[in-house]
């Protein structure tokens, strides 16, 4: 009885501990599978943080990028400011010379025009008579002109005489009427007159660039440029009439300048 008995003591025995190895088993499960978890978590949370660092490197670099960028942007705009501000005060110094030049210019014009002015006063004095009824000295009067005649026993070519003529600010005599016909011819035997065809053979034009109206007061048969090269017209005291001859001929010659009357002011 003893045996069977402990035998199921043993039995019992046996069983309560194959009860208490399934209730150890029980707690040593749920704390692994504790365990587990929190091992599961840490993992998670190392790759979140993980994630996180190479997201911030990430960022970090491209911020980098940006802040290269813009540097290089703040480094252009800085730089063509510059060149734009000295540029600015290049165009400063150039209208600031040109402003000098200009002022010089206009000092210049002004001295040029004070002295244009004196001399148009001169011409107006020496060529043109105040009262329109007077000559300067050494000219004579006739109708609204006056006449300078060379002087007795001087000849000249014609082309001489005009010369000598202008420089008096005249010209060789030009005539329209038998009275200045007369008047022209009193003071010399012959006389060079502002008339001729050396531009064009037959094409008579007086000195002032008119052509020759009418038949003028030419000697009978003249003007026939009987040696082939009378292009010049001379006045003849004694014939009273105009003849063509060869301009090198040397005579003497009269000058004549128009009387403007100088309105009151």
């Amino acid at each position: 009885m003893s045996v069977a008995f402990n035998s199921k003591s043993g039995e019992a025995g046996g069983d309560g501990w194959n009860l208490m190895a399934s209730d150890e088993r029980s707690k040593y499960g749920r704390r692994c599978q504790s365990s587990m978890w929190w091992i599961g978590a840490a993992v998670v949370c190392l790759g979140l943080l993980l994630l996180t660092v190479i997201l911030v490197a990430h960022n970090t670099s491209a911020i980098s990028h940006w802040e290269t960028k813009y540097e290089s942007w703040i480094y252009n705009l800085t730089k063509d400011r510059d060149a734009l501000r000295d540029e600015r005060d290049q165009l400063k110094i150039h209208s600031s010379n040109l402003t000098k030049e200009m002022e010089v210019l206009q000092s210049q014009y002004n001295t040029v025009a004070a002295s244009r002015d004196k001399l148009q006063e001169e011409v107006n004095r020496l060529n043109i008579s105040r009262t329109g009824t007077s000559c300067d000295q050494g000219w004579t009067k006739f109708n609204n002109k006056c006449y300078y005649f060379s002087r007795a026993g001087v000849t000249k070519t014609w082309e001489n005489s005009r010369k000598d003529c202008q420089e008096r600010g005249a010209n060789l005599a030009t005539i329209a009427t038998r009275s200045e016909l007369d008047f022209v011819t009193r003071s010399h035997g012959i006389t060079w007159i502002g008339l001729s065809d050396k531009e064009q053979e037959n094409k008579w034009k007086w000195v002032d660039g008119t052509d020759l109206v009418g038949t003028g007061f030419w000697q009978d048969g003249e003007p026939n440029n009987s040696d082939g090269n009378e292009d010049c017209a001379e006045a003849s005291r004694s014939a009273m009439a105009w003849n063509d001859v060869p301009c090198s001929r040397k005579f003497s010659w009269v000058c004549e300048t128009v009387i403007l009357s100088l309105s009151s002011s």
